[in-house]
């Protein structure tokens, strides 16, 4: 199948919206010669350093503490202090071990940059994780060097916040009166615990280095260990905002749980096929890349960290259903979804954008809502990175990324707030 470059316009009109047409006269082949290449001055202004961030970024519905994340600073900072930066070849003389270890302190600093910019408190936690873990790495294989420090001492550490992290889990409580907050809160819990006890991802290639296999299970040992911190800490800040007399919703959890997975069965047998094109183009690719998120997730409670990531992975799965069934019966309709011209980027893009606000906007609980948004930006802000490369003159068929990430997103973000209605009425009436 030879690679298209132009799209009709009632294809057009299916993409942008018919709204978005309304007094253009610039749409490549409506008017004039149409043009092959689009130049990159007359596409949106997107900074390449900023395109990766996304717009709408991860959150819980529970206060985290000031004092707590400064605490994950501090400690980030400590480990970071440990080292002679910068490293120079009398330190550690092996080129390539001196660069692990000096990028993995240069990541340190960055993920706690990202911490101080994030917009919400959970972002900012996520980012003090990952500046621990590198911090770590960091100082771990320093410290064999320093201090003889030895693989099997921090694997020691690792073993004992592993079995912390599985009491924890043992003992967790699902508590809570509003059961669209408590199920939010409740499976962040249950994903840090579940990373926390989960097989050990150190690469067996560290091995080869003894002080390479020191900082990789430094790096592992931090990580469980502020994954059952973080945990911990949500599951008490979330406790101590509820009445004493909050009793546990856990049944009502499953049994939402339950009903939603049976119906995603229900759905799967109407889902669009795998394209079967020799050649796969953004219309083949949509499709495809859909339809593996669909189909990707636990099919049993037992499967997943618990019932309540299971009721938040299960409303993403029926948010990607539903914007399959919709781009697929544009597809049927239409027959293709390329771009002839930079005006059309820019409604695309605009599109994808106000249907991010639109998603928060419409939805029943935002909180929810934001679980599958913050996948749709994320796609989005892929779009805007791709688009951001793009130098001098461009073929049209460079620009399927761009035209498949911001397709895709806008698709995903439409179809949020009828699948967070669906789970909300599920758990108030399970």
């Amino acid at each position: 199948m030879p690679a298209r470059e132009s799209i009709s316009r009632r294809g057009l009109l299916a993409v942008v919206g018919t709204s978005a047409m309304a007094g253009c006269s610039g749409f490549g082949g409506l008017a004039g010669e149409r043009r092959e290449t689009i130049r990159a001055y007359e596409l949106p202004d997107v900074d390449e350093e900023s395109a990766l961030d996304p717009s709408v970024q991860p959150s819980v519905p529970v206060e985290i503490e000031e004092t707590y994340l400064d605490t994950a600073r501090d400690r980030t900072s400590s480990l970071l202090a440990t080292l002679p930066l910068p490293l120079g070849s009398d330190d550690i003389p092996n080129g390539h071990i001196r660069w692990e270890l000096t990028d993995a302190a240069d990541d340190a600093t960055d993920r706690l940059d990202d911490a101080l910019e994030a917009d919400t408190q959970f972002a900012a936690l996520q980012a003090l994780r990952r500046a621990r873990e590198q911090a770590r790495y960091a100082a771990a294989g320093w410290a064999t060097v320093e201090d003889g420090l030895r693989v099997e001492r921090v694997r020691r550490a690792h073993r004992q916040s592993v079995a912390e992290g599985q009491s924890f889990r043992e003992n967790h409580e699902y508590v809570g009166r509003n059961l669209v907050r408590a199920t939010l809160v409740h499976a962040r819990v249950e994903t840090a615990l579940e990373l926390a006890v989960d097989e050990t991802r150190v690469h067996p290639s560290y091995e080869g280095s003894a002080l390479l296999a020191v900082a990789a299970w430094g790096e592992e040992a931090e990580s469980v260990r502020a994954l059952v911190a973080d945990a911990r800490h949500l599951d008490t800040q979330f406790t101590a905002s509820l009445p004493n007399d909050t009793g546990t919703i856990e049944t009502t959890i499953r049994s939402a749980a339950e009903m939603l997975l049976s119906d995603i069965r229900s759905r799967q047998p109407d889902l669009p096929p795998e394209p079967t094109a020799d050649e796969w183009d953004v219309e083949e690719r949509l499709v495809a890349d859909l339809r593996r998120a669909a189909l990707s997730g636990p099919k049993r409670i037992t499967d997943a960290s618990g019932p309540a990531s299971v009721v938040v992975d299960a409303t993403r799965r029926l948010a990607h259903i539903r914007a399959l069934q919709w781009v697929h019966s544009r597809l049927d309709e239409d027959g293709g979804y390329q771009i002839e011209s930079a005006a059309d980027i820019r409604s695309l893009r605009s599109e994808a954008y106000d249907a991010l606000q639109t998603a928060l906007e419409e939805s029943p609980t935002p909180g929810l809502a934001r679980t599958v948004v913050t996948e749709a930006a994320g796609r989005i802000a892929s779009a805007d990175w791709e688009l951001s490369r793009i130098r001098g003159e461009a073929r049209l068929s460079r620009f399927g990324d761009v035209t498949e990430g911001y397709i895709s997103g806008r698709a995903l973000a439409r179809a949020t707030p009828e699948s967070c209605r669906q789970t909300v009425d599920l758990l108030r009436t399970g």
